[in-house]
């Protein structure tokens, strides 16, 4: 009996093992906007929580408060561009993104734009000075972001 040689064998595994942990193949520019896109909502839900941590206390707008509201209103308009066809759960890559956001893109237009809105509000009640108002509008935009996550987001927390 003959035997391969090691180099033989060591491919033929290594092909093998390629066959098993096969990963969809995702055209590089969608798996770089998932990237943006997972990074960005990270920065929101951060700067979020700084919020709701903030109004929470009664700390008022600080530095860290207002950093935080512009956070929000810089990313806000980037999501038109974070859901580009093909980047949903087809991709086969870890993603929160129901596929809905793509069956029913005015809807989800519509839920994004009125975040966006409301983003830009907060920023401008962070730059005013009305605590109060600040406060409100948190809720307010706090209930933008549910809206969009009930619909829209895959909940796995």
């Amino acid at each position: 009996m003959k035997t391969l040689p090691a180099a033989l064998v060591a491919a033929s595994c290594v092909l093998a093992l390629c066959a098993c942990n096969k990963q969809p193949q995702v055209d590089p520019r969608i798996k770089q906007v998932m990237e943006q896109r997972h990074e960005g909502f990270e920065a929101i839900g951060e700067a979020f929580k700084t919020l709701n941590d903030a109004v929470k206390s009664g700390a008022g707008l600080t530095e860290d408060v207002k950093k935080a509201a512009h956070t929000i209103h810089g990313y806000a308009p980037q999501l038109a561009d974070w859901f580009p066809p093909g980047s949903g759960p087809e991709t086969g890559i870890d993603t929160k993104a129901r596929a809905e956001i793509w069956q029913q893109p005015e809807e989800f237009a519509e839920k994004r734009e009125a975040l966006a809105a409301e983003a830009a509000r907060l920023a401008e009640l962070a730059d005013g000075g009305d605590a109060a108002a600040f406060a409100a509008q948190v809720k307010k935009l706090g209930g933008r972001c549910k809206a969009c996550h009930d619909r829209f987001r895959v909940d796995r927390d």
